[in-house]
């Protein structure tokens, strides 16, 4: 096992339990852990606490990647590493994940896209970033909550920038009246209100993944919690308040409180990936309205005896959050259709990469 400093180097970067048990099989072959912090134009560097190394992933690792018996590594996994040189080691293995983030894309017209895929792992918490004056918007919100249910990560809101518009706290409430659950954080990354208390929720050891537009402010807010320039930031424009991507890669930063924050890129669209009935879960209120209709196979769109239907005459329930419901559940059903397709193709690819690959090496 490794000894009591250098798993304690592991831990202050997110080292669980979980770990150490999927990691035992591994080090009895001599190789080591690195956590991967930084990913980029398909790059890989891993950190173990004092060494960064510059990873690539091993022949054998490859082959059962292609395979599809490997996870591919994303920013956050906790990996099998041989070192070799002085700054570059081979990933020989990914360690089992506490979870892992689906980021989907859409296009023009907001149809799903099946280049869907995990880009983030071990995600103890994701913090939903949206301009206070430019970006804030309740079923974008929803959005994001609806997919970060489907990996069952927990959330929390920061809206930034409060101190560009007046009765700035008027927004919280119009989130906890219809998110009552969900944390929400007024803040303001150059005057400094609000990080204070948004920090002292980040507990140490703790991996929190921000998500939001470009222009929202999200680098910034990086700067101001590491108390340091980390991140590049630009103007946005006057007009909408939108900006170029400036973060272009995924990085994990380590804050001062020990906390770990996990910087993405900046988002133009939010596509759905997930199953209809994990979208339906994420609407505990309108899920609870269902269970009173007449038919339980009730689509919730015009049948007689429908429990939502009656709510939403009554009042009970507000059409936004009606409308949105209906759009993202008739998404994640497109979703679920292209999503067999997609399997099918990955794994006959997969074997034909296979292959080939081992074809070359017997006519070497």
């Amino acid at each position: 096992m490794y000894n009591h400093q250098e798993e304690t180097l592991l831990q202050t970067y997110g080292w669980q339990l979980c770990h150490a048990q999927s990691f035992r099989p591994y080090q009895e072959q001599g190789y080591q852990a690195y956590r991967i912090v930084r990913e980029g134009k398909g790059l890989f560097w891993g950190f173990d606490g004092e060494h960064e190394l510059l990873l690539k992933r091993s022949g054998s690792f490859q082959n059962r990647e292609d395979l599809g018996v490997q996870n591919p590594p994303v920013i956050g996994d906790w990996c099998a590493v041989l070192p070799y040189g002085e700054e570059q080691g081979l990933i020989e293995g990914v360690l089992e994940r506490t979870s892992a983030f689906h980021k989907p894309s859409a296009g023009e017209r907001e149809r799903v896209d099946v280049s869907s895929s995990v880009v983030a792992a071990n995600i103890d918490k994701a913090a939903i970033v949206q301009d206070i004056r430019n970006d804030f918007n309740l079923r974008k919100t929803e959005r994001f909550l609806s997919l970060l249910h489907a990996d069952d990560i927990p959330a929390i809101l920061i809206l930034t920038k409060c101190d560009l518009v007046e009765e700035a706290e008027l927004h919280p409430r119009r989130v906890q009246a219809r998110f009552s659950d969900l944390p929400v954080f007024l803040v303001d990354s150059l005057s400094g209100k609000g990080l204070e208390e948004l920090a002292a929720s980040l507990a140490e050891r703790s991996t929190l993944m921000v998500l939001g537009s470009s222009g929202a402010g999200k680098s910034t807010l990086l700067n101001s919690l590491c108390g340091k320039r980390v991140a590049k930031t630009q103007e946005v424009r006057s007009s909408d308040g939108r900006g170029r991507h400036t973060t272009t890669s995924r990085q994990l930063h380590l804050l001062p409180n020990g906390a770990l924050l996990l910087d993405t890129p900046g988002l133009r669209a939010v596509g759905m990936n997930s199953s209809t009935t994990e979208v339906e879960d994420s609407f505990e209120d309108i899920a609870l309205l269902a269970s009173q209709c007449r038919f339980t196979d009730c689509s919730h769109t015009g049948e007689p005896g429908c429990g939502v239907q009656q709510a939403l005459l009554g009042g009970e329930l507000e059409q936004d959050r009606y409308l949105n419901y209906l759009k993202l559940r008739s998404e994640a059903q497109s979703w679920e259709e292209v999503l067999q397709v997609r399997k099918q193709k990955d794994k006959h690819l997969g074997k034909l990469l296979y292959h080939y690959r081992r074809e070359g090496l017997h006519e070497r």
